[in-house]
């Protein structure tokens, strides 16, 4: 997101907004597999507390209906008492507060079983140790439609 800010590119935003999206969605259908983590940042100045806080907030915002939890400041004192562990010091700065922000942490390997299994029973082929080789278009609408895979255990290429 802070490059799509930053740079005023909205390629970047449509990226930030799928992949929430797909977050989301996950999130949903999967609820075994995946679930909403809480991520801390400390902060030891004021500028960090700020600057932090505000570009969570305009994520919050970005997010809409994809938001899995509102971002939110923890003073010090807060944070100390809701993560004892956490340093006070860092470089001779003292701890100003924290700001926690919930991402989307998933099972990789179970969620992508899941996957396989699911499209296994949908018909497709599902392969492993297999790498892509090249992608197959269709020359006059330029869409993929297929592509050449070789069977890394072999060495055999397929389309």
């Amino acid at each position: 997101m802070e490059k799509a800010v930053f740079n005023l590119d909205y390629g970047q935003l449509k990226l930030v907004f799928h992949a929430l999206e797909e977050r989301k969605q996950l999130i949903e259908n999967a609820p075994h597999l995946c679930h909403a983590l809480p991520c801390m940042t400390p902060c030891f100045d004021w500028f960090e507390v700020v600057y932090f806080w505000m570009g969570l907030k305009m994520y919050d915002l970005v997010a809409g209906p994809r938001l899995l939890h509102l971002s939110r400041y923890y003073s010090a004192q807060e944070s100390a008492e809701l993560f004892p562990t956490l340093a006070r010091k860092g470089k001779d700065r003292s701890l100003r507060g924290t700001v926690v922000y919930y991402d989307g942490q998933m099972n990789d390997s179970r969620l992508n079983v899941g996957l396989a299994c699911t499209a296994a029973v949908a018909g497709a082929a599902v392969l492993n140790h297999a790498e892509v080789v090249s992608l197959i278009t269709d020359e006059a609408t330029k869409r993929i439609v297929g592509a050449r895979v070789r069977n890394n255990l072999t060495g055999t290429a397929t389309s």
